[in-house]
C-alpha cells in the first residue's frame, strides 16, 4: 500500500468525502419493513437484551443466527447493508465475534471474509461514527468481545503473539508503554479512564505529535500507530461529551486510521481499541429519527409570507411548523427599525419509559403562565401526551413531533429560522417572571451589530448553557453546522479554524439565571429583576455524568407551576409567590455576581517525566511495517515457543500472508 495513503486525509479531502454521505435517514430501520430480516423485530429484541445486560449477545441465539440465515456471501451481506446499514454492522459484529469463538487459537483466515467486509462497512463507506453508535442498534453491545483478551494469556493462540509482540505494543518507546499500562489498567474503570489518564493523553509528549500531524498533515506517520489511534479515541470521547466541534476534528482523523486496520488489530490488539470505539459516543445515546426531512433542516426556504406555496412533499411537522408561523405562532417585533417575526418555543415529552417523571401535567400551567404575561407566540413541539395536554388550553399553538428525540433542541430552531422566524428556544424546566421580548429587544439594539445569537450563561464559571438560546434567523447562523467551541485549543489542535458567529451571553446575574444546583450556578441582587429563572431540574446529570441526583419532579415544578386553588384566589396567590420567593432566596448568592475568571472546563494535565524522542521517531514506520515485523518475529519463534498449536497458528499465518 502506498505511503500517500497513510491513514490522514487533510481537512478539505474529509470535508468533500463528507458531501458524499448516504443520504439515509431512518438509520433505526424503523420504516425498513421487512427484507432479508425482520429489522424492526430483531432491533427491538437486541435493544431489550441489551439493557438486561444478562447474557453477551453473542449467546443469544435468536439474535446471533441473523447472518447465518441469510447466507454468507459478500452478495448477501451488501444487500443487507442497502436494507438497513447499521442494522447490517450490528448483525456482522456478532457473526464475526461468533467466527472467531469458533477458531479461539487462530481466527484470521478463517474469519478474513466476514472481518474485512465489516471493517470496511463500518469504517470506508462514509457512515458517522456517531451515528454508528448513538441509533437503538446496541452496536456497543456487541462489539465488546473480552474473551479475546482472555486468549492473549493463552500461548497456544495467534492473540498471544498480537498482543505480548514488543514493536506492537511500542515497548522502551517513549511515553508510549505507560499509556498502554494506564489503559489496561482503566479498563472497565470510567473514572480512571477519563481521569489519571487524562494526564498522560493531554501531556506535552501528545501536543507535540498533534503539533506535527498539523505540519505534515499528509505524511505523518505514527511511531506507534495502536497507541496514536487509542489516543485519538479517548480525546474524541472527552470531546464528544464536551466540545462537538472538536469532536469532529478528531472524526476526521481517525476514520482513515480504522479504515487500514485489520480485523484482528481493531478487536484484539493490547491497546483495546474496539472496546474503545465502542465508548466513544455512549454519553448521548438519541434516535437517529428527525421528523423533518434533511432539506427542511440544511437549506435556505422561501420567507415565511409565502410558505403558502410549500410543496406536497414536505414532512407533516415542517408544514405544521409553517402553519403556526403563519398563525399564531409568530409575533412581529422591532429591532432597529428592523421588522422580524419572532417565536418562543419549547420541546417537551409527555411519555416517559421509567415512568418517574411526569412532565406533561405542568404543561397546562407552564402555557397559561406565558399567556398571562402576554406572550402567545409560544410554540410548543411535544410528543403526543404532550400534544394532548397543550390542545387543552385555550389559544395555545400546538406541535405534535413524530419522534422522540433529543436533538430536536436543535432541529427546531433550524427549522423556525428557514421559515424567516427568529426563535427564543427554552427548556421546560424554566420559570419566565415578565415578558421576556422587551428585554431581548433592549439587549440586541444595545450591539452596533446585532448579535445573531443570545446564549444563557453560567454564574461561576466561563460556561454557556442552551437551556435559553435566542437565534436570529440569518444567512450565516442558518448556515452553521457546528457548536462553538469552549476549550477546542486544549482538546484538540486539528481543530478548524473558529466560524465567524455573532454572538452574546444573557445576563446570568439575575436576569437570566439559575438555581444553585452546581457549585458554578445560582443569582445574586433583586429578585424583582429577575426576567427567566431556570430552576435547573437538571435530570441529565444523572444520565450523563457520574453526578447523583434526586429525581424529584413534583417537588420543584410544584413549587413554580401548581396554580390550584382550593380556598380564596387572592391567598392562594400570596401563598404560591411566597414559596417561590423562597426558593429563590434559598438560591441566591449574594448582592451581585462577582467576576470570575474560572474556566468552563479544566482539562488538567502534569508534566510527564519520561523523554519522547519528538518528530524524528515518527519516521520509523506504520501498519504495514509494525506487521512484517510481527510476522517475521511469529515466523522464527512461534513453532519452538507454542508447540503444535503454535505450529498450526504459523502456519496459517504463512497461508494468510501469501508466504
Amino acid at each position: 500500500m502506498p505511503l500517500t495513503r497513510l491513514y490522514f486525509i487533510i481537512a478539505s479531502a474529509a470535508l468533500e468525502a463528507y458531501g458524499g454521505l448516504y443520504r439515509f435517514t431512518d438509520w433505526d430501520c424503523r420504516q425498513a419493513g421487512t427484507g432479508l430480516v425482520h429489522w424492526n423485530d430483531l432491533r427491538n429484541a437486541a435493544a431489550t437484551e441489551a439493557s438486561m445486560m444478562q447474557t453477551p449477545l453473542l449467546n443469544v441465539a435468536s439474535i446471533s443466527n441473523t447472518a447465518k440465515e441469510v447466507g454468507g456471501s459478500p452478495e448477501a451481506w451488501e444487500t443487507l447493508f442497502e436494507e438497513c446499514p447499521i442494522g447490517t454492522i450490528f448483525i456482522l459484529t456478532l457473526e464475526l465475534g461468533s467466527c472467531m469463538a469458533k477458531h479461539l487459537r487462530d481466527p484470521i483466515k478463517p474469519c478474513e471474509g466476514i472481518g474485512g467486509f465489516l471493517m470496511d462497512i463500518m469504517f470506508a463507506r462514509n457512515i458517522s461514527m456517531a451515528v454508528m453508535l448513538t441509533t437503538s442498534w446496541p452496536v456497543q453491545n456487541a462489539l465488546h468481545m473480552p474473551f479475546l483478551f482472555q486468549l492473549g494469556k493463552d500461548k497456544s493462540t495467534i492473540w498471544h503473539s498480537i498482543q505480548t509482540d514488543p514493536s506492537n505494543n511500542c515497548e522502551g518507546d517513549g511515553i508510549w508503554p505507560e499509556v498502554r499500562r494506564q489503559l489496561g489498567a482503566a479498563l472497565g474503570d470510567e473514572q480512571l479512564l477519563f481521569g489519571p489518564f487524562r494526564n498522560l493523553i493531554f501531556s506535552p509528549e501528545i501536543l507535540k505529535l498533534e503539533n506535527y500531524l498539523m505540519k505534515n498533515p499528509g505524511g505523518f506517520v505514527p511511531g506507534c500507530a495502536f497507541g496514536w489511534i487509542a489516543v485519538l479515541l479517548i480525546k474524541a470521547s472527552i470531546a464528544w461529551h464536551t466540545d462537538t466541534f472538536s469532536y469532529f476534528s478528531y472524526h476526521w482523523t481517525l476514520k482513515p486510521y480504522l479504515a487500514e486496520l485489520k480485523f484482528w488489530e481493531f478487536f484484539g490488539s493490547s491497546w483495546f481499541l474496539n472496546f474503545l470505539f465502542g465508548r466513544l459516543c455512549m454519553f448521548h445515546r438519541t434516535n437517529m429519527e428527525m421528523g423533518f426531512l434533511d432539506a427542511e433542516l440544511l437549506q435556505d426556504l422561501a420567507p415565511v409570507s409565502s410558505i403558502g406555496a410549500l410543496r406536497l412533499e414536505a414532512s407533516p411537522i415542517f408544514r405544521a411548523a409553517a402553519a403556526a408561523a403563519l398563525g399564531h405562532g409568530t409575533k412581529a417585533y422591532v429591532v432597529k427599525g428592523e421588522t422580524r417575526l419572532f417565536a418562543y418555543a419549547v420541546y417537551v415529552w409527555g411519555e416517559d419509559i421509567s415512568n418517574e417523571l411526569d412532565f406533561v401535567k405542568w404543561l397546562p400551567a407552564y402555557i397559561t403562565h406565558f399567556h398571562s404575561l402576554g406572550v402567545y407566540n409560544l410554540i410548543i413541539f411535544g410528543d403526543e401526551a404532550a400534544y394532548e395536554a397543550c390542545s387543552g388550553v385555550l389559544h395555545a399553538v400546538c406541535l405534535h413531533m413524530p419522534t422522540k428525540n433529543s436533538l430536536h433542541r436543535y432541529t427546531v430552531p433550524l427549522v423556525l429560522m428557514n421559515l424567516g422566524v427568529d426563535a427564543f428556544v427554552m427548556d421546560f424546566d424554566i420559570y419566565a417572571f415578565k415578558d421576556p421580548t422587551p428585554v431581548l429587544i433592549s439587549e440586541l439594539e444595545s450591539y452596533s451589530d446585532a448579535p445573531e445569537m443570545l446564549l444563557a450563561a453560567s454564574y461561576g464559571d466561563a460556561c454557556i448553557c442552551n437551556a435559553l438560546v435566542f437565534y436570529r434567523s440569518t444567512p450565516r447562523l442558518r448556515h452553521f453546522t457546528h457548536p462553538w467551541i469552549v476549550k477546542a485549543e486544549k482538546l484538540s489542535i486539528t481543530s478548524p479554524g473558529y466560524p465567524a458567529i455573532s454572538w452574546a451571553l444573557l445576563d446570568p446575574g439575575v436576569q437570566f439565571s439559575s438555581s444553585a444546583k452546581l457549585d458554578t450556578s445560582g443569582w445574586a441582587g433583586n429578585p424583582e429583576e429577575i426576567v427567566i429563572y431556570h430552576f435547573f431540574f437538571g435530570a441529565w446529570l444523572e444520565a450523563e455524568s457520574a453526578i447523583t441526583v434526586e429525581r424529584r419532579v413534583d417537588d420543584v415544578f410544584d413549587v413554580f407551576y401548581n396554580m390550584t386553588c382550593q380556598g380564596e384566589k387572592a391567598a392562594c396567590k400570596e401563598r404560591r409567590a411566597q414559596r417561590i420567593l423562597e426558593h429563590l432566596m434559598a438560591n441566591r448568592k449574594g448582592e451581585s455576581r462577582p467576576p470570575t475568571d474560572r474556566a468552563c472546563y479544566t482539562l488538567p494535565y502534569e508534566e510527564f517525566a519520561s523523554k519522547f524522542a519528538g518528530p524524528d521517531n515518527l519516521g520509523k514506520g506504520f501498519l504495514d511495517q509494525q506487521r512484517d515485523e510481527i510476522t517475521t518475529k511469529c515466523l522464527a519463534t512461534c513453532s519452538q515457543r507454542l508447540g503444535v498449536w503454535g505450529g498450526l497458528a504459523s502456519r496459517l499465518f504463512r497461508v494468510f500472508l501469501g508466504l
